[in-house]
């Protein structure tokens, strides 16, 4: 084992593991703004796209009609 290489990954872990506590921080208080906002149906909204789950299913729905 290379312990220069060991010593270097555990000198940047701190930094490492900070970045990923930043992201992921984020990417919890989006989805929880999300659901505040929207209830239960957060997940179908995007920027550009706002359907709720009844639009999905009557697409569905239509697409297994036509078919």
């Amino acid at each position: 084992m290379n312990n220069k290489k060991i010593v270097l990954r555990l000198l940047v872990s701190p930094f490492i593991l900070g970045i990923l506590f930043i992201t992921y921080t984020y990417q919890c208080v989006k989805h929880f703004i999300g659901f505040v906002r929207y209830g239960g149906e957060w997940v179908t909204y995007e920027k550009e796209q706002v359907k709720v789950m009844a639009d999905i299913y009557k697409v569905l729905k239509d697409k297994t009609v036509q078919q």
